[in-house]
């Protein structure tokens, strides 16, 4: 994991940025580099887009040892 991925975290304020959800106290999906925040379920395909990613990078660089 690196300085700026995204990351899942419990939030203490703010509204989802897709379907504008309260987040407080919910878990939420968050990008540190654009500071968006997205809910529970709005933040699984984000999630899921971000580990495809992470996973064909470290196949093209054959490195495995960091997944």
């Amino acid at each position: 994991m690196y300085k700026n991925d995204p990351y899942w975290l419990t939030a203490k304020f703010g509204n989802c940025k897709e379907c504008h959800k309260p987040l407080k106290g919910e878990r939420a999906f968050y990008y540190p580099l654009k500071k968006e925040i997205f809910c529970k379920d709005c933040g699984q395909k984000h999630s899921a887009d971000f580990e495809s990613c992470k996973f064909d990078e470290f196949m093209y660089n054959g490195d495995l040892a960091g997944l």
